[in-house]
């Protein structure tokens, strides 16, 4: 199971232009609304693409050393970042990548970003799952929770939550 859990502003934005998370203030209990560790805790490896990788290394940090990581990348390598591992680079087919990841006996991955990535997954049909904390503001401009070409793709809401006083969680499965 692909899980693309994301904070977003009201107008579809992950960040603001350079990466700017600023608007992640404006949820009373902060980015992820107090149940991050609840939902990591829950997912036992992680996809991202090699812009959140940049990002990343940009900041120095490497949260996830406990969890098996993907990085969606045509390079042959990328900039080192301390304590990153275990991460593999793939580049290919993304229905391989997450048959891959379950023949590894890996049941719910985390798609971590970025926007063109998850458009990407889209396109595949390879998203099981959205957890949406929507903060209550507008960026105007920067990546979009997915972007890119692909069908329209339903989801049905299964879960709706209220984030401090005017942010909201929502979570949606695929309907196949």
């Amino acid at each position: 199971m692909i899980v693309y859990y994301a904070a977003m502003s009201l107008d579809g934005r992950i960040s603001g232009p350079d990466h700017d998370l600023s608007f992640l203030q404006t949820l009373s209990s902060g980015p992820e609304g107090g149940d991050y560790a609840g939902f990591y805790a829950g997912v036992d490896s992680l996809i991202m693409g090699a812009r959140t990788w940049d990002f990343m290394v940009r900041h120095g940090s490497w949260p996830y050393s406990d969890k098996p990581t993907w990085i969606v990348t045509h390079a042959e390598s990328l900039a080192p970042l301390a304590g990153a591992e275990p991460v593999e680079l793939f580049a290919g087919d993304l229905a391989e990548l997450v048959r891959l990841i379950g023949a590894r006996g890996f049941e719910r991955t985390w798609l971590i970003g970025g926007g063109d990535l998850a458009g990407q997954m889209l396109a595949a049909d390879l998203l099981d799952e959205l957890v949406l904390s929507v903060a209550p503001t507008l960026v105007g401009r920067g990546p979009a929770l997915a972007d890119g070409a692909f069908p329209l793709r339903e989801f049905e809401l299964v879960e709706l939550e209220r984030l401090g006083e005017n942010g909201i969680r929502l979570r949606y499965e695929r309907e196949r």
